[in-house]
């Protein structure tokens, strides 16, 4: 199964790092018409000062020819909303952050 992925540093521990992820709004993918199976995921490693969060998308792809065909495409969209996910969840933490230090 094909996957994509992208990570940012969040400063914040890991559990605040995946409370603020499950309290961001619910986005749905944009998915292209040949991916069948999709399922996205997050994963967070601790830093030394921070967490490393990671977005992680694994899809499915019909038509074994339209899958070949459209393979790089098909992972430019969805990495690209995978890092516009980890992004908001980082922007999260730096105002979280910024409000608490006021």
């Amino acid at each position: 199964m094909p996957q994509v992925s992208a990570d940012a540093h969040v400063a914040a521990s890991p559990d605040v790092a995946r409370a603020l992820a499950d309290s961001q709004p619910t986005l749905r993918l944009r998915v292209p018409p040949h991916v069948r199976n999709l399922r996205a995921s997050w994963r967070f490693h601790a830093e030394a000062d921070g967490t490393r969060a990671i977005y992680v998308i694994s899809y499915a792809a019909g038509l074994g020819f339209v899958a070949t065909l459209a393979h790089e495409p098909t992972q430019w969209v969805l990495r690209r909303q995978a890092a516009r996910r980890v992004e908001r969840l980082a922007e999260a933490a730096r105002s979280r952050r910024a409000a608490g230090a006021q």
